[in-house]
């Protein structure tokens, strides 16, 4: 008895902290759309035109994606946890391509100039930014940035692979109302 009660306390913490860290890493990618589109607003010149719709789109889709699982796996539906399982393990990959690609000094030959002129602070802002902070990383070889892409998509990722995450899920109460229709 004591141990079930333990395994569910567990489960319902990991749930709670995947959630928070989800919505956390939602309106990171939200933040990071918006600052991007705002640079590109102001001056078009100093972003290219393809990229910046690439990772503006790529952004606001991780948000919603992001939200959408933070949303479903607080109501302890299975399905948002693994919408935060598929979509943190993307953002975990572009980070691991921007750190690849600053390892190996990756230079397209295309020109792109993509906030270089940063300072390292705006690195890590622009890193905690997901699909913006791996772009940043992989375009600049911003070792910063790239740590911070990949950080983030670990801290969301972590919580909702843990098997007492899914217990959490599973375990779900059924409707008194009756079936979900």
């Amino acid at each position: 008895m004591f141990v079930q009660e333990t395994k569910s306390k567990i489960g319902e913490v990991t749930a709670i902290v995947a959630v928070c860290a989800a919505a956390l890493a939602a309106v990171a990618n939200l933040v990071a759309a918006i600052i991007v589109a705002r640079a590109f607003r102001r001056d078009s010149a100093l972003l290219d035109d393809s990229l910046t719709l690439f990772v503006t789109l790529g952004a606001l889709v991780s948000a919603f994606a992001l939200g959408y699982g933070a949303v479903l796996l607080a109501r302890r539906d299975e399905t948002g946890r693994w919408v935060l399982i598929v979509t943190a393990a993307a953002q975990l990959g572009l980070g691991v391509l921007g750190l690849l690609a600053t390892l190996v000094n990756y230079d397209s030959g295309y020109g792109i100039h993509w906030f270089a002129d940063g300072s390292v602070t705006r690195s890590i802002l622009l890193g905690f930014g997901g699909v913006p902070g791996a772009v940043t990383a992989i375009v600049n070889h911003s070792w910063v940035a790239a740590l911070s892409a990949t950080a983030l998509g670990a801290l969301v990722l972590l919580p909702a692979a843990l098997p007492w995450t899914a217990a959490h899920t599973l375990a779900r109460p059924e409707s008194p109302v009756g079936p979900n229709v």
